[in-house]
């Protein structure tokens, strides 16, 4: 009789959650859940769920239920929520948790950065820092902007934001990365742009528009990353989350 292989769910979403996946797809049972803020996510190795959990209570049910002997948080630095909801189901059913988060960007010397604690804040500040934004968020909470007047902004997402459109101050560029330090400067000086707002979002994906800010003397409006619960183990890179994963499986066999 074949033995089954261990069960790994991933809260993906994230390029790093993808190479996770292909690291450990050989070995084990894995499945990643994505949030299905995309209309159309990219196919993953393993299997994959869409959609929420409903709350940590919901997620750890779904955990029993699966019999997932190990979890792993992938998701954006900035999903703040379901990185607690992870923490809580985690600790009620006992099973492994790993929070795997690429590491935040660095002030590099020439940087023109301004940082806020919230977007509310971040919103209530742009009209004195320029005159044309250019704001690249992801696509996450770009509804702070729907009272915004007096500027114009440029606005990159994957998906039209609905609160948004049919706006004459407002130009939709519907994108995504990775972009190159080229295509990035090149945009921002066409858009005529003088502050950029962005989430430290780290890694190379999007880093371009950073450097592209840098080399045009542009102000940077940065969101801080959100803080996430303490005590929970956390990788920075894939190879090393899929490492300690092996590791800590392996142990418990």
């Amino acid at each position: 009789m074949t033995k089954a292989k261990p069960r790994i769910l991933i809260l993906g979403g994230t390029g790093e959650a993808r190479r996770l996946a292909t690291l450990l797809a050989d070995d084990y049972d894995i499945k990643t859940s994505l949030a299905g803020r995309t209309t159309a996510p990219k196919t993953l190795p393993g299997r994959m769920r869409i959609g929420g959990f409903g709350g940590a209570g919901g997620l750890a049910e779904y955990l029993v239920q699966e019999g997932v002997q190990y979890l792993v948080d992938a998701t954006h630095p900035y999903a703040a929520r379901m990185g607690a909801n992870a923490a809580l189901a985690a600790a009620r059913c006992a099973v492994p948790l790993l929070r795997l988060e690429r590491p935040a960007w660095v002030k590099q010397q020439g940087d023109r950065w301004v940082e806020f604690e919230n977007l509310d804040t971040l919103v209530a500040a742009l009209p004195g820092l320029g005159k044309h934004a250019f704001v690249s968020l992801g696509g996450a909470g770009l509804e702070a902007f729907s009272g915004l007047t007096g500027m114009q902004l440029t606005v990159r997402a994957i998906d039209p934001p609905p609160a948004l459109t049919d706006r004459s101050d407002i130009t939709l560029i519907l994108d995504q990365g990775p972009f190159d330090l080229a295509g990035e400067r090149e945009l921002l000086s066409e858009r005529g742009a003088d502050v950029l707002v962005s989430r430290n979002a780290g890694g190379a994906a999007t880093y371009a528009k950073i450097a592209a800010a840098r080399e045009l003397g542009i102000t940077v409006a940065l969101l801080d990353r959100p803080e996430r619960p303490r005590g929970v183990e956390t990788a920075g890179d894939p190879e090393t989350a899929a490492r300690r994963i092996t590791e800590c499986l392996a142990s418990l066999t």
